[in-house]
């Protein structure tokens, strides 16, 4: 019995199977619709420490938004599709403002976009377009320098939806 309460969830979380759930009001990124993994209810909700348990990537570009290029750190989209079970063909993702943009769920591995959570190393707050950017790899596919692709790269997620 004792095997069971102390090994079984030590091996549980170097697996990666057990992870707390945040609570609806503290998660800083929900995802729902077509997904197979929910963590609470319906949703799959996401904290700072969920997200830090998915790889992390590194795109260096250009964006209209910053003069010079800068340097994004954060999980690939598609990383964080795979572990919700997504299933869906298009992604509505959600600003904390409400604002929000539709983008094939193609864009995620096509382009392998990621969430940035860093700027040139330095964590991105809600004022610097944080907590999550969604970032695509400008300079490394010159067909994504357009307002088309500009128009996706939305900040301040705070939601997906999978459709």
């Amino acid at each position: 019995m004792k095997f069971t309460l102390y090994v079984a969830p030590l091996l549980a979380t170097l697996c990666g199977v057990v992870q707390a759930t945040p609570s609806p009001d503290n998660a800083l990124l929900r995802v729902e619709g077509s997904i197979t993994q929910p963590n609470y209810q319906q949703l799959a909700l996401w904290d700072s420490a969920m997200l830090d348990q998915l790889p992390e990537y590194e795109i260096k570009t250009h964006t209209p938004w910053y003069d010079e290029e800068k340097t994004f750190r954060g999980p690939r989209l598609s990383d964080l599709l795979a572990k919700v079970g997504a299933s869906g063909k298009q992604l509505t993702i959600t600003a904390l403002n409400d604002y929000s943009v539709q983008i094939p769920a193609s864009d995620a591995s096509q382009y392998q976009v990621i969430l940035a959570r860093s700027i040139n190393g330095k964590p991105l707050s809600v004022r610097d377009k944080g907590p999550l950017f969604l970032i695509y790899p400008f300079d490394q596919y010159p067909e994504l320098r357009n307002k088309l692709y500009y128009g996706r790269a939305i900040w301040q997620i705070s939601q997906i939806k999978v459709e």
